[in-house]
Order: C-alpha cells, then sequence, then structure tokens
C-alpha cells in the first residue's frame, strides 16, 4: 500500500480483486480525496501486423475471436430490416459511423496476441435484409501506417485471405487499394459457393479498421446497395467525438434533488465511508495488474461529490472503457433519503430489457420523482450496520450488511429474495 500527499490530495494504491461485470479480475484501485479548507483526512485506504489478420480472417471464416472480460451481445428478431432508411450508426467510441440501424446490431469484444502485446478492440454485427454486415477494429501496440509497415500489413492479410478462398473452393475476384480520406485502405472481394465477402480495410495510426459485408446467394440482386453502405464508412474526429460525449453527460444529468430538510442520522455518507474532515470529491480509478481486461491502463471508476455536511450530493459512476455511464443525485423527499439516477447509453451496452408482471398481478405504483430511498440502522458505537435500498415502488431491491472485526469491516449485500448478491 502507498500513500502520497499532495496539497490537498490524498492519493491511495492499493492491490486488491474487483468484480466488475460480474467478471472478477485483478487490479489496481487508486482513490483520490480532495478535502475542503487544509483539514486533513485520516481515512487511509486498505510481429503485429500478420497477428492483426487474425481478426480480419476469422470473421470471414465464420470462426471465433477470443472475448475478454467483457459482455458481448446479439440482436435477433422474427424478420431481418432492411438498410434502406435505416438511419446512421455512430461509434464514439470507435470513431466512425456508417449508414446501419444504431441499435438493431450485436457486439463483441476482441483480443489479439501479438509478440508485442495484445491489441483490443470492439466489433459491432448486423444481421439485415440485404446481407450481413460486420464493422471492427483493434488497436496495435504500435504504428501500422508506416509505408513498408503498411504494405507488409496489407500484402499479409491478401496471402492470407488467398490462402483461405483457395481451402474452400473460392476465389479473389476483387482486389484494389481504394481512397479513404489520407489514410493506407484496402478492398478485397471473394465469392465461395454460399456465399460472396466484401472486405474493407484502413490503417489509422496504429488502429486498423475492417467493414465487411456477407452475401447469400439469394441477396446477390442487392450488391449495388450494400457497396453504398461499405461507402458510407466515415471516422469523426476528436472534437466532433468530445463534443457529443459533452452533450450526452449534458442531457444524462439528473435534476438536482432538494437538500432541505436534513433528515436526522447517526452520521453521514462521508463518516459511513470512513472519511473524517469536511470533504469535497472522492474520486476513484482502477487499473489491471493482470493483464486480462479487454480495456488496460488506468480508468475512472467514480467522482462522489460532497457538501459541506459530508453528505452526498452526486456520483458519477464509470463503466469498464472507463467512460461515464450513470450519474446519480442525492437529497431528500417526504422526510426520506433518495437518489435520482441517469444511465448514458454507449454503442457497446446490451438493450435494455423491460420484464413484465406476471398475468393479473398488480403493478405497484412508482413515483418518478427519485430512483431509490435509503433507510440506515448504526451500533452503539455509531458505526453503520446496515443500509436498505427501496425501488420507487417501494419494494425492497438490496440490503447492505457491515461487520466489523477490529479496524476492518466486512461488506455482504443481499438481494430482495434475501440470498447473498456479493461480499
Amino acid at each position: 500500500m502507498h500513500l502520497a500527499e499532495s496539497g490537498e490530495q490524498y492519493r491511495c494504491v492499493k492491490e486488491s480483486r474487483l468484480i466488475r461485470m460480474l467478471i472478477a479480475r485483478l487490479s489496481t484501485s487508486i482513490r483520490s480525496v480532495s478535502l475542503r479548507s487544509n483539514e486533513t483526512n485520516s481515512r487511509r485506504l486498505r510481429r503485429p501486423a500478420l497477428s492483426i489478420i487474425g481478426i480480419v480472417l476469422a470473421m470471414v471464416a465464420g470462426g471465433s475471436v477470443r472475448q475478454v472480460y467483457s459482455q458481448g451481445f446479439s440482436i435477433q428478431s422474427g424478420s431481418d430490416p432492411s438498410v434502406v432508411g435505416a438511419g446512421t450508426f455512430v461509434s464514439f467510441e470507435g470513431k466512425f459511423r456508417i449508414a446501419l440501424p444504431q441499435n438493431h446490431h450485436g457486439f463483441g469484444p476482441l483480443s489479439i496476441p501479438t509478440p508485442v502485446g495484445p491489441a483490443k478492440g470492439d466489433f459491432f454485427r448486423w444481421t439485415m435484409k440485404e446481407g450481413s454486415f460486420f464493422a471492427g477494429y483493434v488497436d496495435a501496440p504500435q504504428s501500422l501506417d508506416e509505408p513498408e509497415t503498411n504494405r507488409k500489413l496489407f500484402a499479409g492479410i491478401r496471402d492470407a485471405l488467398q490462402t483461405l478462398v483457395a481451402s474452400k473452393n473460392g476465389k479473389l475476384s476483387g482486389d484494389r487499394k481504394i481512397d479513404f480520406e489520407k489514410y493506407p485502405a484496402l478492398e478485397l472481394k471473394s465469392e465461395f459457393s454460399d456465399r460472396i465477402t466484401w472486405q474493407r480495410f484502413y490503417v489509422i495510426s496504429h488502429r486498423l479498421y475492417q467493414v465487411m459485408v456477407v452475401l447469400k446467394p439469394e441477396q446477390r440482386d442487392y450488391e449495388a446497395v450494400v457497396v453504398k453502405v461499405l461507402d458510407s464508412f466515415k471516422l469523426l474526429s476528436d472534437s466532433e467525438v468530445a463534443a457529443a460525449l459533452k452533450a450526452r453527460k449534458a442531457e444524462a444529468e439528473p435534476s438536482p434533488l432538494p437538500q432541505e430538510p436534513v433528515v436526522a442520522r447517526v452520521s453521514s455518507d462521508a463518516e459511513d465511508n470512513g472519511f473524517h474532515g469536511r470533504v469535497k470529491t472522492v474520486f476513484e480509478e482502477d487499473e489491471d495488474l493482470s493483464g486480462s481486461w479487454s480495456v488496460q491502463g488506468r480508468k475512472p471508476n467514480s467522482m462522489e461529490y460532497y457538501n459541506e455536511r459530508g453528505y452526498l450530493t452526486k456520483r458519477e459512476f464509470y463503466d469498464y472503457k472507463g467512460n461515464l455511464n450513470d450519474i446519480t443525485v442525492y437529497g431528500y423527499l417526504d422526510n426520506a433519503r433518495v437518489s435520482l439516477s441517469k444511465t448514458i447509453e454507449h454503442e457497446y451496452n446490451p438493450p435494455s430489457v423491460m420484464i413484465a408482471a406476471p398475468p393479473g398481478a398488480a403493478r405497484p405504483k412508482s413515483d418518478s420523482r427519485y430512483t431509490n430511498k435509503f433507510t440506515f440502522q448504526y451500533d452503539n458505537q455509531k458505526r453503520l450496520v446496515e443500509k436498505i435500498w427501496f425501488m420507487n415502488n417501494g419494494e425492497l431491491w438490496l440490503k447492505y450488511v457491515y461487520k466489523y472485526a477490529g479496524n476492518q469491516r466486512e461488506e455482504l449485500v443481499y438481494s430482495a429474495d434475501g440470498s447473498l448478491n456479493q461480499r
């Protein structure tokens, strides 16, 4: 454990096992605590080109690419929609857009091992009336757009595809360099007895993009349509991405909840969390030490904001990619401690699932003013021993139970049915 002090901030680094996305992964958690005034806080927190071909050829061959510690998903429907009038898919993480539906797609993370480190990224897949589309990317540990590196990259992709085509009794019917802004790009067309594929590859610095469509024999009449979809692939600038993410955050910011009258408690949120002194903000980051996460490097995990009384006013949560995922504000309504949350949907999030009530069951009335309500219990040493979360329809959602042994605290989380959810 390492503790470093800088001005009014304390930063603590600890090695721990965190459960995120329901998968335990070794990580480092870094917490930065900003203090009000000059008061102190006493809390102490306990060859790359050829390797990348694996991603592009695995998709053509119908093989699978290893998914690493991130939840993929697929979308199925009774009838496949048309690309005509389907709108535009935008990936701020991938920094691209293409004329395909924003919501009707599958997703999966990708990881390709290389001698200089893993190349990782994402892929998106659409099953449409006119064909099956794929758009994906991986980031290599080094730049790929140097002329010689790029030449070897495209030559390796071409040779590997020719080998695949020959093994399937197919033919490589198209091979040409294409203009794509100022970046190197390659288009390959291959034909098999049961399908036709178009693949386009774009190299932008250390990133390799692939856009592909697969047509069955009965979809050949749609060739002109699907080529237009491939032509619609465009990159997003850093400024476009930054502006869009800023707008998303502003849109997702919940309206502030009343901070008065305060519901009396034995201790404040800051004290319940082990802080002493007038804490203003608490920022926590995660970093993988095992090398197994789909996104490497230090990433934000949460940001907490406290008022002068030590009560939470807002908490921001970040997902496994380090992108803002949820904003929750806290306050008081009807003499109760409550919170209101809004979620930021990203293109790699699975679609929302609505759970219908059983037939004939009465649906509890919800209070749209808040998301959750909380109750607290303390022991005779003024330590938090129980925190219960209720949904805005009055139903129990989660129960947090805290047990103490010396200066250690154990947290147990129980679901509404009483089963242990997390510890």
